[in-house]
């Protein structure tokens, strides 16, 4: 069992994979995909994916997670860099955590999805059951495609989880 420690230290690293990757000189770089041209997301895994991720780190003083297009950036992630195997767990995760959230989830009022987001990620994030281990990976996935982004390097100081609360040592 991993330790959100542990997969921290991994975001960390990958984030500066990502730094190191964006010094090549656009050799070895993710192209975002626009909103118009998604190679990997069907329409509604995009929409999905966005209010997820329009939820997990909304606009306040600094960009947004829509803000720096992390679904574009996810898709492109997917489709250039993901093997077949991964593209396939990931399509699957997708469709059983739009199950989990309701198929509604797009389209309801913010209370409405701010309350569903936060009880799930209250009970993933509580005694770690495996059904919610897609949750918890695409949690990650925002959180690394926002904080390589420029504007998630350069401007985010005091990033809170919304929703989510902080253990420093917890099993994943």
């Amino acid at each position: 069992m991993t330790t959100r420690r542990e997969v921290l230290q991994g975001m960390i690293v990958s984030l500066g994979g990502a730094s190191l990757l964006s010094a090549c000189g656009g050799v070895a770089q993710v192209i975002p995909s626009s909103a118009g041209g998604m190679r990997f997301f069907s329409e509604e895994e995009l929409q999905l994916l966005s209010r997820i991720s329009d939820l997990i780190i909304p606009r306040t003083d600094t960009p947004g997670a829509l803000d720096v297009n992390v679904p574009g950036f996810l898709d492109g992630l997917m489709a250039e860099w993901a093997n077949a195997e991964t593209q396939r767990n990931q399509h699957r995760s997708l469709r059983e955590l739009g199950m989990q959230l309701g198929r509604d989830f797009a389209e309801v009022d913010d209370s409405t999805a701010e309350n569903r987001l936060a009880s799930l990620d209250a009970a993933a994030f509580d005694g770690r059951p495996s059904q919610y281990s897609g949750y918890r990976s695409w949690k990650g996935l925002i959180t690394q495609a926002y904080f390589a982004s420029e504007e998630g390097r350069l401007q985010e100081q005091q990033w809170v989880a919304v929703p989510g609360r902080w253990d420093p040592s917890v099993e994943i």
